[in-house]
């Protein structure tokens, strides 16, 4: 570990020294910057290894559970308590969450990983998937008023499906336009003076069974000439929400009340 922090250390110095010198060739920076990547693999690897042999011989006297959540400012798992006390039932130890790394250090994740998959193996994933299911399902009746975002532990699907959200290539938007027509006298997408296209955020409020509470919209209009045609967007989108049926967003696998969004994309 000593020798990757050394070598990384040069490297990052040699980086800086570089913006400043010309005598430094670029040779020589990708040479330590090869040796200080070969380090770090090295040592990742060996933690590795000893974390999976740690995970193996810990799990033979009590299994763990954790969840695994995104580098570096991953979203807290909120059922935690109620996954506790349902972990323990089937004495199970409730390890909490556990974030890998985003820039390549080691993180302890062999461990966590390893673990999850021995308790796995001996309970069942279906099992186990089916433990997180019923903490949200318990966290959602202490808490019937929360309104979840659609974050990492969330999916939802339309149709199906996962929405796209830099083009109109998905089908939401493909039967959106099907019965829409544009307004006479609008602009269409110009690249030579557009730098974007124009688009509309729709944001629903649904509940657990995907009916729309609350719509918001949000517009992104780069030709203003073709602001005045807001109003129309929004009767047409509405119309379009009316009569769509849209599935709940699902928490860990659980259908909650809670807030998404997608785009409708203008051409």
């Amino acid at each position: 570990m000593k020798l990757y922090l050394f070598l990384f250390s040069v490297f990052l110095q040699c980086c800086l020294y570089a913006q400043e010198s010309t005598t430094l060739k670029s040779d020589s920076l990708k040479e330590l910057q090869k040796i200080a990547i070969a380090e770090r693999k090295s040592y990742n690897k060996k933690h590795c290894s000893e974390d999976s042999i740690r995970a193996v011989k810990a799990s033979e006297i009590q299994n763990k559970y954790f969840i695994n959540i995104a580098a570096p400012d991953g979203d807290k798992f909120l059922p935690g308590e109620e996954l506790k006390t349902i972990l323990k039932k089937h004495n199970i130890i409730w390890g909490g969450e556990w974030m890998g790394s985003d820039i390549g250090g080691y993180s302890g994740a062999c461990y966590y990983s390893v673990m999850n998959k021995l308790t796995e193996k001996k309970f069942g994933k279906d099992f186990m998937d089916g433990l997180v299911k019923e903490s949200v399902a318990l966290y959602v009746k202490k808490h019937p008023d929360t309104i979840f975002d659609n974050d990492e532990h969330c999916e939802w699907t339309y149709k199906g499906g996962y929405l796209r959200y830099s083009d109109d290539n998905d089908q939401l938007n493909k039967d959106f336009f099907r019965n829409f027509s544009y307004p006479e006298g609008y602009e269409n997408y110009n690249p030579s003076f557009q730098k974007y296209r124009s688009s509309t955020v729709v944001t629903l409020t649904l509940d657990q069974n995907g009916k729309v509470l609350k719509n918001q919209f949000s517009h992104e209009i780069y030709n203003d000439h073709n602001l005045k045609y807001i109003p129309y967007f929004e009767k047409e989108i509405k119309k379009f929400i009316k009569y769509t049926k849209f599935e709940p967003v699902k928490y860990r696998g659980y259908p909650v009340k809670s807030k998404t969004s997608f785009f409708i994309y203008y051409k």
